[in-house]
């Protein structure tokens, strides 16, 4: 889990960075990436999935670990956007 100022939140939506890993071999480290997910996208998936809470930075925490392994794997396939941007079709939901 990110401390709260690995992250920042702003009115439009939440920048934070990952670090991604190789799977395979020596697990090398890639260079950080620099990454954001709208309060439109934390707002789809918060509803989506459920979620009791409205305010960006609640759902963000809820599903931290998801945004941020969808971040990871973006930035593993080569993904040139800078900052990176998550969005809702990112993520896998059942019913979709």
């Amino acid at each position: 889990m990110m401390s709260p100022a690995s992250f920042d939140v702003t009115t439009s939506g939440i920048h934070f960075s990952v670090q991604p890993t190789f799977r395979f071999g020596s697990r090398r480290a890639l260079s950080r990436s620099s990454c954001f997910i709208s309060n439109q996208t934390l707002d789809q998936l918060g509803t989506r999935r459920y979620c009791r809470s409205t305010l960006p930075e609640e759902i963000f925490r809820q599903f931290e670990s998801e945004i941020t392994g969808v971040a990871k794997r973006l930035a593993l396939a080569g993904i040139l956007e800078k900052p990176l941007v998550v969005r809702y079709g990112n993520f896998t939901t059942s019913g979709d």
